[in-house]
């Protein structure tokens, strides 16, 4: 009889520390990861999150997850982000421009100055009186200039962000 319990107790312990499934807290935990700019542990807890969500695109917590994980990946997948941020738009989910402007501004801030300048005009073609975008759109500009990015300065001015 010393075995099962023995068992038992060890699979209660193992299954302590392996972190929760709750999508819930594992978004709270991503959100937290985000927040301190540790773009992978935030990227771990969304991309768990959203697994056990599964195909479930109207659970409460999709949205968050999703968008999270967009965010976290900015950095390190501009071009994915980029991609699914335009895929979320576009299916009809609630993003709205702060969404655009958040995770564009990550790609910026990394120098990932083309998916950025896709974020902002396809953000700026869905909310054309946006102050948010605007905002990014001359932050990127002074961005671009310091680094000496010609050809985003070009795609800038295209959008109205750069000369006269």
């Amino acid at each position: 009889m010393r075995i099962p319990t023995l068992l038992l107790s060890t699979l209660l312990l193992a299954a302590s520390c392996g972190g929760s499934s709750d999508p819930a807290e594992l978004v709270s935990s991503g959100d937290k990861a985000l927040g301190s700019m540790d773009f992978a542990g935030a990227l771990t807890s969304y991309e768990a999150a959203l697994t056990a969500i599964g195909d479930d695109t109207a659970h409460p917590q999709y949205f968050a997850a999703k968008i999270g994980e967009i965010e976290a990946r900015a950095t390190t997948d501009a071009a994915k982000a980029k991609d699914d941020l335009i895929q979320l738009s576009e299916s009809g989910a609630a993003v709205t421009d702060r969404h655009f402007a958040a995770v564009a501004e990550r790609m910026g801030d990394a120098g990932k100055f083309e998916e950025a300048i896709a974020l902002l005009d396809k953000g700026l073609k869905l909310h054309a009186d946006s102050t948010h975008l605007d905002k990014l759109g001359k932050k990127l500009a002074d961005d671009a200039k310091k680094s000496g990015d010609s050809g985003a300065l070009d795609a800038l001015a295209g959008l109205g962000y750069v000369g006269d």
